[in-house]
């Protein structure tokens, strides 16, 4: 068990083990996010910012789909296109 100090400002200090444990160590600056759970608690979760030209990518239709693209990868489907015409066709084929 931990126990921390607050001062009068509500201020604390995360020690080197929690923050070693969070994967923030030695990282000025870092995010974290104090999320209150179901039971009334709280608990620490590190968290990083995404820039708006990179939300795309971690929408949840977005993820499933990049997911879904690297198992064929893997599984050696893949489909290439040479053309922006060959790539619509494609993209217009998984419509239905």
């Amino acid at each position: 068990m931990i126990f921390l100090n607050v001062d009068k400002r509500g201020r604390s200090t995360l020690p080197e083990d929690v923050r070693r444990d969070l994967g923030i160590e030695g990282d000025e600056g870092a995010l974290v996010i104090l999320e209150k759970t179901a039971r009334g608690t709280y608990e620490l979760v590190p968290a990083a910012l995404v820039p708006r030209d990179q939300l795309w990518f971690h929408h949840p239709e977005m993820r499933h789909r990049i997911e879904e693209a690297e198992r064929d990868f893997r599984a050696g489907r893949s489909t290439r296109t040479e053309t922006p015409e060959g790539a619509q066709r494609y993209l217009d084929s998984l419509k239905g």
